[in-house]
């Protein structure tokens, strides 16, 4: 019985860890972190913003409106739609018209999404590189503040807010994770650097980019640990929102939790990636994102010898607590699973049934490694 406490003990403290410790440890240590000071002129720098499209003809118009009324501008615009079958290209190209800072590259092969980047970043002649998708909608001062993030020379990849829009179960849910990441993000940055980027408004100082490697379906994943594995630093720019609806039903967000799992697995899964060298940062990686994808496994685990310790006679009251607590939980998923398809807004147990439906898109992601299935080029849901 000694050994399925102990593991019991591990599976839940790590959990307990993830979710709840590491936060708060991260947030006292930034409390008392002095701030970086910097004399570099933001007004310096130049910025390309590149828009990533696929099949986006119904948006297209709504974004590149949106980019050319930021407040100040991009200094360029490139919009890159290969391998679109639906007249984004045409739609895009009729606006590009009246624009002379609007480029619109278009092949009719389709590559993926880090082929597009590599492609336009060839073209951008921008300091900055913003990178952005169709249906992210930034507020008037994006540029601004993701310029002020490179206001610190050390600085090679800053990231913007990313907002989520929808009232049902979905949105509500998605939007209070998304407010929880940003609250650990703004602490990493303010300790040292935030290992956690969104694609939908990400910015790379030219003199830092690479080529993305073919494959690569987590792209902002990978600017932001290969910047990190080479001494530089990655921060999180608060007051640059980007706003994005949430994903039209539960299904669909796992589908694309899923996918995005299986490609930081890949990713975890080549030493070169790694921050060895940086302890703050490899502490980080550890702690916010490699962890989050094996909690799956240690609660199942939890569960399974909890359950068995607490079945037997004369088990430590200990135990009987911890299972009280696990069980806390599953009612909790339970309830928000019910306000889901009710479209209650539960915020507490909708938070829940999110983060549940997060840990089996990470299982469902094992096994898409395991058979070898790659997610570099996928079939889009219709906007």
């Amino acid at each position: 019985m000694t050994s399925l406490i102990l593991i019991t003990i591990i599976c839940v403290f790590l959990q307990l860890y993830h979710y709840v410790f590491y936060p708060l440890i991260i947030a006292a240590f930034a409390r008392f972190k002095k701030r970086r000071d910097s004399q570099t002129q933001i007004q310096e720098f130049s910025v390309s913003l590149i828009i990533c499209a696929y099949d986006e003809a119904g948006i297209i118009s709504q974004k590149l409106s949106n980019s050319i009324a930021l407040d100040p501008p991009p200094d360029e615009i490139i919009l890159i739609c290969d391998g679109s079958t639906d007249g984004t290209e045409q739609v895009a190209r009729a606006l590009a018209a009246r624009q002379d800072h609007i480029t619109v590259l278009y092949r009719p092969e389709r590559q993926g999404k880090s082929a597009a980047m590599n492609r336009a970043a060839a073209k951008a002649s921008g300091d900055i590189m913003l990178f952005s998708d169709a249906n992210a909608i930034y507020a008037s001062n994006a540029v601004e503040a993701i310029r002020r993030g490179f206001s610190d020379p050390s600085v090679a990849v800053v990231s913007g807010a990313k907002h989520t829009k929808g009232a049902d179960g979905v949105g509500v849910g998605d939007s209070l994770y998304w407010r929880y990441e940003a609250w650990i993000r703004r602490c990493e940055t303010r300790i040292g650097s935030t290992v956690a980027s969104v694609g939908e408004i990400i910015a790379v100082r030219r003199k830092d980019w690479r080529p993305i490697p073919g494959g690569t379906v987590n792209d902002d994943a990978w600017l932001t640990l290969s910047n990190l594995a080479r001494g530089r630093r990655v921060v999180f720019a608060p007051e640059a929102h980007s706003y994005e609806p949430a994903s039209a039903d539960h299904d669909l967000e796992t589908q694309r939790r899923r996918r995005m799992n299986a490609g930081r697995l890949r990713l975890i899964g080549r030493a070169e990636n790694w921050p060895w060298r940086y302890p703050w940062p490899l502490f980080a990686f550890l702690s916010h994102k490699v962890l989050r994808l094996f909690l799956p496994i240690f609660m199942l685990l939890g569960f399974a010898t909890n359950f068995a310790v607490v079945l037997q006679e004369a088990a430590p009251r200990i135990m009987e607590h911890l299972f009280a607590l696990q069980l806390a939980g599953a009612a909790l998923i339970l309830v928000g699973g019910v306000a889901a398809r009710r479209s209650w807004r539960l915020r507490l147990p909708l938070a829940a049934y999110h983060v549940y439906r997060g840990n089996i898109a990470a299982l469902f992601a094992m096994w898409d490694i395991l058979r070898g299935k790659s997610y570099a080029i996928w079939e889009k849901p219709a906007r």
